[in-house]
C-alpha cells in the first residue's frame, strides 16, 4: 500500500492511522496525538485534580500507545482503546497516594477555556455571566464529592460523550452497572447543586 500524503493522513480515520502507526508511520500517531491530547487530559484533569500528575499522565499515556500499539487490534474503535489505557494509568496513580475526600475539579470542557485547578478561575475564565460563573462553579466543586465510581462514570459518559458500550469496554464493567452508577451519581449531583443553591439563596 503506498504511503498517504500528510494531507490525506489528515482525513483518515483514527483506527487506520492506528494501523499505520503499527507499521513505524510516526506521522500517523502524531495525527493521533493532536487528535486526543486536549480529551486525554481533560479526563485526567477531572478524574485526578493535580495540574503536575495530569501533564505528567499524560504524556504517559501517549507513550503508552506507542509502545504498545501492536496491542491494538483493527478495526477496534481507537478512542476506546486509548482511554482504557488513560483511565488505568489514572488509577494507578490514585492508589498510589492518598487523597483528600474534597479537593478542587478542574473546568468542563469549554472551548478556550484552560486548566485550572480552581473551580472558581475556571468558572471566570469560562463566562463573563455572574450567574453562569456560579452555576459553573458549583458543578465542578459537587462533582468532586462524589464516589469515585459515579464520578468517573458522569466524566465518561456526560463530559467525554462516550456511549455505554464504550464505558463497559474501558471500564470493565457490565452497562447495567454504569446505568445505576450515572443515575446514583447524578441523583446525588443534582441533590448536592439544590442545597448549594439555597444556602446561597439564604446568605443573600
Amino acid at each position: 500500500m503506498p504511503p498517504l500524503t500528510p494531507m490525506a493522513l489528515g482525513r483518515a480515520s483514527d483506527e487506520e492511522l492506528m494501523r499505520r502507526t503499527q507499521n513505524g508511520d510516526k506521522q500517523a500517531f502524531a495525527i493521533l496525538y493532536e487528535r486526543y491530547s486536549q480529551a486525554v487530559l481533560s479526563y485526567l484533569y477531572r478524574m485526578l485534580g493535580n495540574v503536575e500528575d495530569v501533564e505528567a499522565i499524560g504524556q504517559e499515556v501517549f507513550l503508552r500507545a506507542y509502545k504498545f500499539a501492536p496491542s491494538y487490534r483493527y478495526p477496534q474503535k481507537f478512542s476506546t482503546w486509548l482511554f482504557t489505557i488513560t483511565r488505568n494509568l489514572a488509577i494507578n496513580q490514585t492508589r498510589r497516594r492518598k487523597r483528600s475526600p474534597v479537593r478542587n475539579v478542574t473546568e468542563l470542557n469549554l472551548e478556550g477555556v484552560e486548566f485550572s485547578g480552581d473551580a472558581q478561575k475556571v468558572a471566570q475564565a469560562a463566562t463573563d455571566d455572574l450567574e453562569k460563573q456560579e452555576e459553573i462553579a458549583r458543578v465542578l466543586e459537587a462533582l468532586d464529592y462524589l464516589p469515585t465510581d459515579q464520578k468517573e462514570v458522569i466524566v465518561l459518559g456526560v463530559f467525554q460523550e462516550l456511549s455505554y458500550a464504550q464505558m463497559e469496554q474501558i471500564t470493565g464493567t457490565k452497562a447495567v452497572t454504569l446505568r445505576s452508577r450515572m443515575f446514583h451519581g447524578l441523583r446525588k449531583l443534582g441533590a448536592m447543586l439544590g442545597a448549594t443553591e439555597q444556602s446561597t439563596r439564604g446568605k443573600k
